[in-house]
């Protein structure tokens, strides 16, 4: 059986994931690829297996045995509807649709869409109404040009009875893991009808490995041996490399003005780090562009306290790690340009900004604005794992760790958006001249029977240089 979905998908290629599953190695040859009815090279020396061969850190029993590739189809035309399709023989196609993004950001009547959605748990109920909403926005006019997972696409420690309280060989966390993304990307209760219907870029977070992952955690009791830790982190890596991609490296996109930088904040992740070397020198190269509009991914918030709790209870966050985080925070305060941040993680949805006056180095006022949409999906026990509860206002200034540009300014949260209600985000970026702005809609689970947001507002996000 073949599977297809678009990842990321620019003005002029796309990047499509080609999965096989049942497929023996010498039909591999036989798989013909078409987008837009025009014949796509499918190499045959590009197919990956998982499990991998070989692993210092477990020995994979085939699980779950199937072969993928990425592959990058162009060039393409900005702003444009493609088709594609794999097949094999007589058998049915794999089909996939997506838009290719605008040359430019456009005004309030051509905007970029972007659906924004964290925190997706397949064992919920409600999880298979995530596929129903989505076609909804699709049947209403408002299919998004891109949508952005920002963490917690599968909860690999969930449901909590299962790992909180039992023990599990190397080869039951194999199977364990491997079953909860075939749930997620192959099963209708999960995203098999969402995710081939537009690009899907990709950010994780720490239950796509464990709770606050890469440290032990009670909530996943076999983690408490480094044995088994390592195992157990390397299957999720694995894992996550072959249906979401290497997230260890930031991705950068444009739609002028907006500039896209997607930065993981998870796979890199040490006792003292939150990135690697690579990752900082590209952040700085981001941060440093003095033209356009920043937009930063993030799988965890940046307006946050530091955690109270420590050890195997410990869910840190990024202000956890206080001497990364504090440079995080300075470049973009110290930024010429505005930033958006966009972000899930707590269970609630939220929209906070703080504002910079000009100065002799950035001569607009400079606006850093988080938008954060979460859950999806909630998983069982979310609230428990919840340190705040249902929901809660950013920080005052006072409160945020460390020193650095945000410590004068103040925080804004707009307290009409206060949610923690399953949805995803829709994010409508479009200018007026210089000045940015999005119309935020949330879109509720609850909301099917309604067909319209819950929730809808305008922000400024500032003036592009």
């Amino acid at each position: 059986m073949l599977h297809l979905l678009p990842h990321l998908v620019t003005q002029h290629t796309a990047r499509l994931w080609l999965c096989a599953r049942g497929v023996d190695k010498a039909q591999l040859a036989s798989i013909s690829l078409r987008v837009n009815g025009i014949e796509a090279p499918v190499p045959v020396k590009d197919w990956q297996d998982f499990p991998p061969a070989r692993s210092s850190a477990w020995q994979p029993t085939g699980a779950m045995p199937l072969l993928y590739q990425f592959l990058d189809a162009g060039p393409l035309q900005p702003d444009r509807v493609y088709e594609a399709s794999a097949s094999l023989g007589d058998s049915q196609p794999a089909r996939a649709r997506f838009n290719t993004l605008p040359g430019q950001l456009g005004d309030e009547t051509k905007p970029l869409r972007v659906l924004l959605s964290s925190c997706y748990f397949t064992g919920n109920r409600r999880s298979r109404l995530a596929s129903s909403l989505f076609g909804q926005l699709d049947r209403n006019g408002l299919r998004p040009h891109l949508r952005i997972w920002a963490g917690d696409q599968v909860y690999l420690d969930a449901p909590w009875y299962e790992f909180a309280i039992k023990s599990h060989s190397v080869a039951e966390l194999e199977r364990l893991h491997s079953a909860t993304y075939a749930r997620t990307w192959f099963a209708d209760q999960g995203l098999n009808a969402v995710l081939p219907q537009g690009a899907n870029v990709f950010c994780t977070d720490d239950h796509d490995l464990w709770n606050n992952a890469p440290h032990p955690s009670v909530v996943a009791r076999d983690t408490s041996d480094p044995t088994k830790r390592e195992a157990w982190r390397a299957i999720a890596r694995a894992l996550g490399q072959t249906f979401q991609g290497d997230t260890a490296n930031g991705q950068r996109f444009q739609v002028p003005p907006l500039d896209f930088f997607v930065l993981d904040a998870r796979v890199n992740r040490t006792d003292e780090r939150l990135f690697s070397n690579a990752q900082w020198q590209q952040l700085r190269a981001w941060a440093a562009e003095p033209q356009g509009l920043g937009v930063l991914v993030l799988g965890q918030p940046l307006f946050e306290r530091a955690s109270k709790r420590r050890g195997d209870l410990g869910d840190y966050r990024l202000a956890d790690y206080e001497r990364e985080y504090s440079e995080l925070m300075e470049l973009l305060g110290r930024a010429t340009r505005s930033t958006t941040v966009l972000t899930g993680d707590v269970h609630f949805s939220r929209v906070t900004w703080s504002s910079f006056p000009a100065s002799a180095t950035a001569r607009n006022e400079r606006r850093v604005t988080e938008l954060i949409s979460s859950p999806l999906a909630l998983v069982a026990g979310g609230q428990l794992l919840s340190v705040f509860g249902d929901w809660a206002a950013a920080p005052a200034k006072a409160s945020l760790p460390a020193r650095h540009s945000f410590s004068g300014t103040t925080m804004h949260t707009d307290e009409s958006l206060h949610s923690a209600a399953e949805c995803t985000m829709l994010l409508e970026f479009y200018r007026r001249g210089q000045r940015v702005f999005c119309t935020v809609s949330q879109w509720r689970l609850n909301d099917l029977d309604a067909s319209r947001p819950s929730f809808r507002r305008e922000y400024f996000l500032g003036i592009s240089q």
